[in-house]
């Protein structure tokens, strides 16, 4: 890549806008395991749009909650404290998504894919290492394709052809992006992380994503993401569903046709995810 294209990249992450200041301190809070809830509650409802948004959601038909929520901390006595804390986190990062139409690109089929690989990495997280909090997989697994939305707001013409040319060749969308752009989303998506100040360990997995990185939450994600395409949740421009590497096989004790049989209820994390999405 030279030095112009690599700075034409980084101008398209300029423009992006800022992480919203209510995520950052909801990731904050969420790293304290000394936490007060009322903390948590004081800046949601310090955002007006993410109150809203979260009360709409936890009063919608997918919960089923036997009375009316009215306030955050009802939706935290009745939901728990991690629950309303990654609705919040979800509204307040979707924010940071221009919400222009894209021709070549279908947001609402983005949003699902990245929502449920966030909810599947949270759950499995813990095969991986007991110690991890499974709110770090829960925003890298949100996160971890952000980098195909700036390709999609300022190179849409060039990410089409990416797209294009992996469904052609049945070859991982990263590599055509590379042919194409000369760079792929995981590189541009640790652009953008590093750009929001998110902590060096998501930039890391977000940057990541695609190479053979044996970290517990690298492992978490890149297996959430497999799931996700599997089961045709949601749609990043991916044709690939990728084998999972003997090393995860390993600690899994089973292939990832086994793995998603043994686990219940995933039909419910893309209920949840487009309900989200529909607010």
């Amino acid at each position: 890549m030279n030095q112009q294209t690599q700075q034409d990249f980084i101008n398209m992450v300029e423009k992006m806008p800022p992480f919203p200041k209510s995520a950052h301190r909801i990731m904050e809070l969420a790293a304290d395991i000394n936490c007060n809830p009322k903390d948590l509650v004081q800046v949601i409802e310090h955002d007006p749009v993410i109150t809203m948004k979260l009360l709409k959601l936890v009063n919608s038909a997918f919960f089923s909650l036997a009375r009316e929520i009215t306030s955050i901390r009802h939706a935290l006595v009745y939901l728990g404290l991690n629950t309303v804390k990654n609705l919040a986190l979800s509204i307040a990062t979707i924010q940071a998504i221009p919400h222009k139409k894209l021709d070549n690109f279908n947001t609402h089929h983005f949003l699902l894919h990245a929502l449920t690989t966030a909810s599947i990495a949270q759950r499995i997280v813990h095969r991986f290492d007991s110690q991890l909090d499974p709110g770090d997989a829960f925003i890298a697994g949100l996160l971890h394709d952000f980098g195909k939305m700036v390709f999609a707001q300022f190179s849409p013409d060039a990410f089409a052809k990416a797209i294009d040319l992996s469904q052609q060749k049945q070859q991982s969308l990263h590599l055509s992006e590379q042919e194409i752009l000369g760079m792929d989303h995981a590189e541009i998506g640790g652009l953008l992380a590093e750009k929001w100040e998110l902590p060096q360990e998501l930039i890391q997995c977000i940057r990541n994503h695609h190479q053979d990185i044996q970290t517990p939450l690298h492992n978490a994600i890149f297996v959430a993401n497999q799931i996700t395409k599997q089961l045709n949740f949601g749609q990043g421009g991916n044709p690939v569903i990728e084998p999972l590497p003997e090393h995860i096989e390993e600690v899994l004790g089973m292939n990832l046709l086994m793995f998603i049989d043994s686990l219940d209820g995933l039909s419910k994390e893309a209920a949840k995810a487009k309900e989200f999405i529909d607010i």
